[in-house]
């Protein structure tokens, strides 16, 4: 019994068809951020030997690259009191890992600056600590670009 070339190269086709529709392109449920940045602005407030407190005005820039659930994020921190403004020299360096809730860990190498926090609708959410020292809750980071 002979089949038609045709007919075998539509069957073949169709399988293909069939098994890359079954193959996810993205992970389902894994938030993507790659390439996109993220910034919020807060108060950290420093007691330089527990004499009155001082509130330094930040603002802290994320820019993300992901693969999977591995990511990495160049931060840029700056002091922002309107009329100094205080810029960190060089972009920090973050690596984590992006959970499939939506759960965010993120901390440099020399754990100068730290972030946890969890993706909320369209905003992050989380504690910044910067130099192990000060940690700030509730920092939320919106999407920049």
């Amino acid at each position: 019994m002979r089949r038609n070339p045709r007919s075998l190269a539509l069957v073949v086709t169709l399988l293909v068809i069939t098994l890359s529709a079954c193959l996810p392109v993205t992970v389902p449920g894994l938030r993507n951020v790659d390439g996109q940045t993220w910034s919020a602005r807060f108060e950290v407030e420093v007691r330089p030997a527990n004499v009155a407190a001082i509130r330094l005005p930040v603002d802290l820039t994320l820019t993300f690259s992901q693969r999977l659930h591995d990511v990495t994020a160049q931060a840029r921190l700056q002091y922002d009191t309107g009329i100094i403004r205080l810029q960190t020299g060089s972009l920090v360096d973050l690596q984590g890992r992006l959970g499939f809730d939506d759960h965010l860990d993120l901390q440099s190498s020399s754990n100068a600056l730290t972030f946890e926090g969890y993706f909320v609708g369209n905003k992050l959410v989380g504690t910044v600590s910067i130099g192990g020292l000060v940690p700030v809750t509730n920092v939320t980071f919106t999407k920049a670009r």
